[in-house]
């Protein structure tokens, strides 16, 4: 196993439950992401959570006492915003928090969060404040208007520190039920689509030159097989072992503070 691994030029990493929990930072993970970098090794970092833009998620780094200069982030938040933008959908309906809206406007994206006739579709992220109004809403431009249907993330959980509390996926659920009607898309993760634009951006053109990092098999581990990468799986977030018979790591560890007894 370590011969596969040790020749990687990229380390792509999850961040809720693998470098953080919540605020929390797990141990061991700044001494492991600063070790990597001596070594050469560039570091990108691909999250589902769409509470926070790229450069929100920077300043958290920096507020945790790391060093993200060099870092490529990318979440589910700008991954919508750039699948809208080249669909020149460009009048949107967000469910979502600071951080979506913050990227769908980095793009020149037109963004409301109350109906309006015309509007291109619905955007629904984390939201902390979701409400019946703005499931209603949303409804109204999918099921009547014929709006597009985009969800941020499949998540239906997210980990606080000592506890679960409810992710993005359960809103869309919830807005999918009410529809009758799966999204047209999900941007993050088990879709591949959030790590090739993190390789794109990191200029890493080979998935074999690769390995993503992550705790959950049904999304983080999945994506990294679905892009064609090695992957590793850490005990640190949240724990769905019960998918290992179908969902299978390249590696596993205890936390990301163990990843040179595999990275070499």
């Amino acid at each position: 196993m370590e011969g596969k691994l040790s020749n990687k030029s990229y380390v792509l990493l999850d961040c809720d439950g693998v470098v953080w929990k919540g605020n929390q930072v797990v141990e061991g993970a700044k001494a492991s992401l600063e070790k990597l970098e001596q070594k050469g090794i560039k570091l990108g970092f691909v999250t589902n959570n769409s509470s926070l833009s790229r450069l929100g998620f920077k300043q958290k780094f920096k507020a945790l006492e790391f060093n993200p200069e060099n870092y490529t982030i990318i979440n589910s938040a700008y991954g919508a915003a750039i699948y809208l933008k080249e669909r020149n959908e460009n009048q949107i309906f967000m469910i979502g928090e600071k951080g979506l809206r913050e990227e769908l406007e980095a793009q020149k994206i037109y963004v409301t969060e109350k109906y309006e006739p015309h509007l291109k579709g619905v955007c629904i992220g984390w939201d902390r404040q979701l409400t019946w109004r703005k499931l209603a809403d949303a409804m109204r431009i999918i099921l009547n208007d014929g709006g597009l249907f985009v969800g941020t993330n499949p998540d239906n959980s997210y980990p606080y520190e000592d506890i679960l509390v409810p992710g993005a996926g359960a809103g869309i659920a919830a807005l999918a039920n009410a529809c009758g009607k799966d999204p047209d898309i999900i941007i993050g993760k088990p879709n591949r689509f959030l790590i090739d634009l993190t390789l794109d951006e990191m200029g890493c053109y080979h998935p074999s030159d690769a390995v993503y990092v992550g705790d959950r098999l049904a999304t983080d581990i999945l994506a990294g097989m679905n892009a064609g990468l090695d992957t590793i799986l850490v005990k640190t977030g949240i724990s769905d072992n019960h998918l290992k018979k179908t969902i299978l790591p390249t590696a596993e560890i205890d936390s990301i503070a163990d990843i040179f007894t595999i990275l070499g």
